[in-house]
């Protein structure tokens, strides 16, 4: 087992939502420094997160999530702006946001209910659907009002999702 390891299960996005993506990122990248911004094929919605796992756990982990997951369907989501976690003057994440789904949260607790029979701890936190586009904001002091006014939060992009995986 790798220690530095940390897994997760995800909805993967299409090549084409990740590419929009990539170009509001490099948008956002002249005003607001990061000190990492996640390339276009890390994007992902995170549905349970494993941290470290021995390859018999992440293997129950695979067949109960797929079990639980083998009667839906593909479903449309849209994104809906941007926000932040973290100090609202020093951000640690950087986020696009999901228009809320009654289908993802779904998706999320057959994922999450899976993960845990599996034997899994998982975070208690509620779900917050986004993709993380950042991380540790670098700058002096941030301004949320002037990313939702640069990232254009009233622009809003479908795509369908199709695909939960193991990351």
């Amino acid at each position: 087992m790798n220690s530095a390891a940390h897994f997760f299960f995800a909805l993967t996005l299409p090549e084409q939502m990740k590419e929009e993506l990539h170009l509001q990122s490099q948008k956002l990248q002249k005003d607001f420094p990061f000190k990492k911004w996640l390339h276009r094929d890390d994007y992902h919605i995170t549905l349970a997160f494993l941290g470290n796992a021995s390859d018999t756990q992440r293997q129950e982990a695979v067949r109960l999530v797929e079990s639980s997951l083998k009667n839906e369907s593909s479903f449309e989501l849209t994104l809906d702006g941007a926000g932040i976690f973290g100090d609202k003057k020093s951000p640690r994440i950087l986020w696009a946001g999901i228009e809320e789904s009654e289908k993802l949260r779904t998706i999320q607790q057959k994922v999450y209910d899976a993960c845990i029979t599996a034997g899994f701890k998982l975070d208690k936190k509620p779900f917050t659907p986004h993709i993380t586009l950042a991380r540790k904001y670098t700058g002096e002091q941030f301004s949320l009002e002037s990313l939702q006014q640069t990232a254009d939060s009233k622009q809003t992009a479908e795509f369908t999702a199709t695909k939960v995986s193991l990351y």
